[in-house]
């Protein structure tokens, strides 16, 4: 697979001589070692892509010649998929975005609930939701995926559990004690509406699940409580978990 670079969609025009942001020249030149001459592939991050050759890389910069033909991705998930994650501590949330994107996931919610082990005042926040989004783009890079997913700032779980979900799709919460499993559940929602079984909402808990206030919550939000299988799962195991049955049942796998 050769190399990709995210680009801003106006600099993604065929012929274009564009350079590359700081960071990715460093990473092209530096860490990949490319040269001129180098094949690499560029893409806009709202679904478009094309081949690209390294011209120079004078000084640390890295120019690069966009090919005269763009595409549309082939590489999108034909599900929209929205986890609402409880924030995992170390680096397990680095790990639970970067395989969600690889799995097809094209919005993330980050939540602060009343188990988290992380609290995060407002300047902590914005610092990890800014290399949350750098995960983000580097899933991209790496996976092939052309629509760069959404990441939005952290959340309380009483806001992100909210009315304002209603419209992002179908909503399941993961709870270890549900009578219902996540594949029984959608599988009788595929039966009953096939066409509107494209759009997901996925809720995770952190490392010691959901608050049971929470569960009501999201209950009372229009979730309803899924297990997956007889066994507990991790946190960073759970959201990707559901991402992949998800996928299998109804969407590109």
């Amino acid at each position: 697979m050769k190399p990709r670079f995210l680009l801003t969609p106006d600099q993604l025009v065929a012929s274009a001589r564009v350079e590359l942001s700081a960071e990715a020249a460093h990473h092209a030149v530096r860490v990949l070692r490319l040269g001129t001459g180098a094949l690499l592939e560029v893409f806009d991050g709202a679904g478009r892509r094309a081949a690209a050759i390294v011209l120079s890389t004078d000084r640390g910069r890295c120019t690069v010649e966009i090919d005269a033909v763009i595409v549309s991705s082939v590489a999108m998930s034909g599900l929209q998929i929205t986890l609402l994650q409880g924030i995992a501590a170390a680096d397990r949330m680095d790990w639970i975005i970067e395989k969600s994107i690889e799995l097809g996931v094209a919005h993330v919610v980050p939540m602060m609930t009343q188990r988290s082990a992380v609290k995060l005042d407002p300047e902590r926040a914005k610092k990890r939701h800014l290399h949350w989004q750098r995960i983000a783009v580097a899933a991209c890079m790496q996976c092939g995926q052309d629509q760069l997913p959404k990441i939005d700032a952290p959340l309380p779980a009483r806001i992100a559990f909210s009315d304002r979900v209603s419209d992002l799709g179908q909503r399941l919460v993961l709870d270890p004690l549900a009578q219902d499993s996540l594949v029984q559940t959608v599988r009788s929602r595929l039966a009953s509406d096939q066409a509107g079984s494209r759009r997901w909402v996925l809720a995770i808990g952190p490392e010691s699940g959901f608050d049971p206030d929470e569960i009501e919550a999201a209950k009372r939000a229009g979730f309803k409580p899924v297990r997956i299988g007889p066994r507990i799962l991790r946190t960073e195991t759970a959201g990707p978990a559901a991402i992949a049955a998800l996928q299998t049942l109804c969407g590109d796998f």
